[in-house]
């Protein structure tokens, strides 16, 4: 452009040259000479305007240029050094979870805490007096995260619970899932051992303020194991099948065997078959936000040995949940050990065979969206070997209510459990004192806490 105004300029210039010559020899009212060159001089003055302007403009233009590349280029590199890019996640409530997940759905993290606070009266009977223990106690306090990552088919749970007697953390779930198939997973880690119904039940969705007696002595409670587990799933059934350390090795013990750990090694297989319902609903024994009936029945075994001794459990349970509002559950544990010690004498203590047994019933009805009484009865027998000179037939009644402020996240519950022959043994977590053969009662009252 600027080109043509230069050679336009020229022409101008060469005619007003030859202009102002032919006019200069005759009188004429035409620009003088000196005014022509005034004009070219100012003409000259635009366009070194126009092309000072059109440098500024250019420079600008690559600049901004420049600086566009520069930022692509910085954008880029941040996005590649962030492994989540903050455009990418998603975070809220969902399922009465908080959550954090990426936008494509590979990476999940959900974390939560269980409270449990509760006060525990126990009455014990001795030869015709009662002695009476009372106090509060964090029952449970447990906080983890739960979620998938790098693919949904990639899950994980970790959790620690404190110590109810010193308020340390312990570890109890520490594992990851792989879904390999649709129907296929493997899992591996320390993990609930797949044997028991109500231990698998978390304790954040019981009816009780407490499992059974029975079924804390023959699986203590919720009877963690480091192993590795395959599940095989279908619409009505799914199978487990677990190697382990051995049932009751809780709190990630180390490699070592028996006698510095529990046992040696242990196997486990459990088998659920759906009549009609969704697994989801199998979680928990109330019948909360039920949307159809639920009836599962369930079977598991389970070998775990330790030393000469040789552990061998079965079950057999049935949970039906309605959406009326009833609960039922019954389960029968057996345990056969071989070869076990009469007593921890030494050099060598005497050995016995023998054969324990529990069976437990339950129902609970929800009278409507907050409350929900409950009755319980199990009944479990011991090897007079296993508590030499002890009463070693338990019966164990429960009544007791639980009240929904908001669902299972803030619960009230309230029991009373009865001990007509007492207990041989210890169960503080349960609020059980070992009483030879008289009465016992016990009074829990229980808040629940969930996030």
């Amino acid at each position: 452009m600027l080109r043509q105004v230069r050679g336009m300029l020229r022409v101008a210039a060469s005619v007003l040259f030859l202009s102002a010559t032919a006019l200069a020899a005759e009188p004429t009212t035409q620009p003088t000479p000196a005014e022509l060159m005034e004009q070219i001089k100012q003409l000259q003055s635009k366009v070194q305007e126009l092309e000072k302007k059109q440098d500024t403009q250019s420079q600008a233009a690559h600049q901004a240029e420049v600086d566009r590349v520069v930022a692509e280029l910085e954008k880029d590199a941040q996005k590649r050094s962030q492994w989540l890019p903050p455009e990418s996640l998603q975070a809220g409530y969902e399922n009465n979870r908080f959550f954090l997940r990426s936008a494509d759905g590979n990476f999940l993290l959900r974390p939560w805490f269980q409270w449990q606070v509760r006060n525990v009266t126990n009455f014990s009977e001795n030869n015709g007096d009662y002695d009476v223990q009372n106090g509060f106690e964090i029952r449970r306090m447990k906080f983890g995260f739960d979620g998938n990552m790098f693919t949904p088919k990639l899950t994980y749970q970790f959790n620690w619970a404190t110590n109810r007697n010193s308020g340390v953390p312990e570890l109890e779930n520490a594992w990851v899932r792989y879904q390999l198939t649709e129907e296929w997973g493997l899992l591996g880690g320390q993990f609930q051992d797949p044997f028991a119904h109500e231990s698998l039940v978390s304790s954040k969705y019981g009816l009780a303020a407490d499992r059974t007696l029975g079924t804390d002595v023959f699986t203590g409670g919720e009877n963690y194991v480091q192993g590795v587990e395959a599940i095989y799933t279908r619409p009505t059934w799914r199978a487990y099948a677990a190697f382990t350390d051995g049932a009751r090795n809780d709190f990630n013990q180390n490699f070592q065997d028996f006698p510095t750990n529990n046992a040696d090694f242990g196997t486990a297989a459990r088998f659920e078959y759906k009549v009609m319902g969704d697994w989801k609903d199998y979680i928990e024994f109330s019948p909360y936000n039920l949307k159809k009936d639920l009836l599962v029945f369930g079977g598991a075994l389970d070998y775990t040995e330790a030393g000469n001794t040789g552990a061998f459990m079965q079950t057999v349970d049935a949970q039906y949940n309605v959406t009326s509002g009833w609960t039922f559950y019954t389960a029968f544990i057996g345990r056969y050990v071989n070869d076990a010690p009469v007593s921890a004498a030494t050099p060598a203590p005497a050995q016995f065979d023998g054969y324990d047994w529990t069976v437990e019933a339950m129902v609970g009805y929800m009278l409507n969206r907050n409350w929900q009484p409950y009755l319980r009865y199990s009944y479990m027998h011991l090897t007079q070997q296993e508590v030499p000179g002890l009463q070693n037939d338990v019966n164990e009644f429960t009544a007791g209510v639980n009240y929904y402020w908001y669902g299972q996240a803030a619960k009230f519950t309230i029991d009373f459990v009865y001990y007509p022959n007492g207990s041989p043994v210890n169960d503080t977590g349960s609020g059980v004192l070992a009483n030879d053969g008289e009465n016992e009662f016990l009074l829990r009252a229980q808040f629940q806490l969930l996030l």
